[in-house]
């Protein structure tokens, strides 16, 4: 499970006894393995003040090998995340100084995955890309982003509006809307149409593995989603 906080606090605790407040450009990381129970929700502090709250919760999925691994919880504060600055695709070097020069430039958060020779703190079982892409106060300008060939890719547009081009095929994507990508291919081509557009840029790598699915678990065969519920009703994931 992974949390990314935009804005406001997400407070989390879980039965292994991890206990951490995130705040905005905060990320935690949570593998639940073999099994835990946790919770998300907005921090007490939080609720005291008010205010918005934006986040967003991903569940990614585990190699069958690594099911069983213990549960582990990552913290990763915003200081951590390099910021690769993104350079527009179709410019010289020195125009794209002058087009951005007294303009917010575009940059890639790399929260997972690697960009441009700079990777991000994440440790995952499996190759994946989770970037926080910032397309700055310019529209209509083109930036392309390597994506490893064969990767699964899921472009999430939190604010604004983008074109988003995989492959042959151009897409529209307003706020709050998903564009999901052909596995041919191996650049995206990123465009906002209002300044300040803010996208997610999701991509892993396919395990071709059959999937079981019930509630909060996620398993390979249903021998295996049942062993889970066993052992979450006898206590072995902890309380």
């Amino acid at each position: 499970t992974i949390t990314v906080a935009f804005q406001g606090e997400v407070e989390h605790r879980d039965s292994v006894g991890n206990r951490d407040v995130i705040g905005p450009g905060d990320v935690q990381w949570m593998t639940a393995g073999r099994g835990i129970i946790h919770e998300e929700y907005h921090s007490t502090a939080f609720a005291k003040t008010g205010g918005t709250l934006e986040m967003v919760q991903l569940w990614l999925n585990l190699p069958a090998k690594h099911k069983m691994t213990p549960p582990k919880y990552q913290p990763i504060l915003k200081d951590q995340i390099p910021c690769v600055p993104l350079t527009p695709a179709d410019l010289a070097r020195e125009d794209c100084t002058s087009l951005q020069e007294g303009c917010e430039p575009a940059c890639v958060k790399i929260i997972a995955g690697e960009l441009n020779g700079t990777r991000g703190p994440a440790a995952s079982f499996s190759p994946v890309e989770l970037w926080d892409v910032e397309l700055g106060e310019l529209t209509k300008v083109p930036y392309e982003l390597p994506i490893p060939e064969g990767h699964n890719t899921i472009i999430f547009v939190r604010r604004g509006r983008a074109s988003v081009m995989g492959g042959t095929k151009e897409h529209e994507v307003e706020a709050q809307g998903v564009a999901l990508l052909n596995l041919e291919g191996s650049i995206v081509r990123l465009q906002a149409l209002e300044p300040h557009t803010q996208v997610l840029v999701l991509a892993g790598e396919p395990f071709d593995e059959p999937i079981a699915a019930m509630g909060p678990f996620v398993m390979n065969t249903r021998q295996e989603l049942q062993q889970a519920q066993l052992d979450f009703r006898s206590g072995r994931m902890g309380s």
